[in-house]
């Protein structure tokens, strides 16, 4: 009996020191996602991640705080918000799951596929290292199927003196793809469009609806889906991301997947 006050101290101590790792490991990952902004990367997938970190590291400093709010006189607002927070981690966590799954949707068979390599950023007349892992996943698939044919996508941004699908083209019969065994598809400024162009491109010219989408993982999804509304079947060639960018393109394509399921 003598020894219940300290097992209760022992347990609110050994209870603070979880929570204080806990808050210090959601201020590290704040930190690393904080740091795509040294590269000149701002985007949403930089800054939502960070508000959701901030969030738990309030609830986890400040748990009185959080407990008066939930039952306080407003108690019935603050539930909601949690409740809707909750909610929302759940919605992420399922998109999540889907895009790894449709990352690891990888071609395994010799079905007839026509390659879609996703246009992204050209330096001068040089490929960014983004787009240099999409074209070697490319030319790994076209190098290894003779009878395989590409359709490469992407317009001209405004800082690009050739657009990203010349870029591509460009790269691949370097390294041996013959020329006509690649499509152009230059006109697109988007994922939607890289998808329905190049669909119609492969539809004209009597080229299999099954595709193999290059990309990087985190941007299989969303591809998928444009596909399936043009009647193309897309399984992945994926590649990982540049660096540490990786993990807050994860975090942006979640978002351009939920508004690619309820918008359209």
């Amino acid at each position: 009996a003598h020894l219940r006050p300290y097992c209760g101290e022992l347990r609110h101590m050994m209870n603070k020191i979880l929570r204080y790792t806990l808050a210090g490991l959601f201020a590290a990952l704040s930190v690393f996602f904080l740091l795509p902004l040294t590269m000149g990367v701002r985007h949403m997938g930089v800054f939502f991640p960070i508000l959701i970190f901030l969030i738990f590291i309030w609830m986890l400093l400040r748990p009185k705080q959080l407990w008066k709010l939930l039952t306080g006189k407003r108690r019935l607002l603050w539930r909601t918000v949690l409740a809707l927070f909750a909610a929302g981690l759940v919605c992420v966590d399922v998109i999540l799951g889907c895009m790894i799954r449709q990352a690891l949707n990888r071609p395994e068979d010799d079905t007839p596929r026509t390659v879609l390599v996703l246009g992204c950023e050209v330096r001068g007349l040089q490929p960014s290292p983004m787009l240099a892992n999409r074209i070697d996943s490319a030319y790994a698939y076209l190098s290894t199927h003779p009878d395989a044919v590409c359709v490469a996508c992407g317009g001209m941004a405004d800082d690009e003196i050739i657009s990203e699908a010349q870029c591509i083209r460009d790269e691949l019969v370097r390294r041996g793809i013959e020329p006509k065994r690649i499509y152009l598809e230059d006109q697109c400024e988007n994922t939607r469009q890289n998808i329905g162009f190049a669909g119609e491109i492969i539809k004209k010219n009597g080229r299999p609806t099954d595709i193999a989408v290059a990309s990087d993982y985190f941007h299989q999804l969303r591809p998928a889906i444009y596909a399936e509304r043009n009647d193309l079947h897309a399984q992945s060639l994926g590649c990982r991301s540049y660096r540490f960018l990786g993990p807050c393109y994860w975090a942006r394509e979640v978002i351009a997947v939920a508004a690619a399921w309820t918008l359209g």
